[in-house]
């Protein structure tokens, strides 16, 4: 085993280690938890197993397994860009609809008061 196996081996079974604890404390959900752990384990067998990226990419059409790995990668990239600018366009239309939901009853609010002011003190004589 090589040092960089060995390096890699450690940074990817500590990820796993940390996502299992998030989970326990419910920090990320287990279906999420579950899903980077089989990535996490599957990059932890072909560290130890490089040919069998190999063997894999032979099977499906593509020559090296490096190109294997970066073709999944580009792809996994795409959809989780993706997929965070869904998020990040949902939770900006919220902040806008809490906002202005915030804006009218602050308004109503002044409103209500302005009202009140206005009704309770004394007209002057004219």
């Amino acid at each position: 085993m090589t040092t960089f196996q060995i390096i890699l081996l450690s940074v990817l079974g500590a990820t796993a280690t940390a996502i299992v604890v998030a989970a326990a404390r419910r920090r990320i959900g287990r279906l999420v938890a579950l899903a980077w752990t089989a990535v996490l384990a599957a990059g932890m067998v072909f560290a130890i197993e490089p040919d069998w990226t190999t063997a894999i990419a032979r099977k499906v059409g593509i020559n090296r397994g490096t190109d294997l790995v970066l073709y999944v990668l580009a792809v996994a990239s795409i959809q989780g860009f993706l997929l965070l600018y869904l998020k990040l366009r949902r939770v900006r239309r919220e902040l806008t609809l809490l906002v202005r939901e915030l804006a009218i009853r602050d308004a109503a609010g002044r409103a209500r008061d302005d009202a009140g002011a206005t009704a309770g003190t004394p007209r002057e004589p004219q």
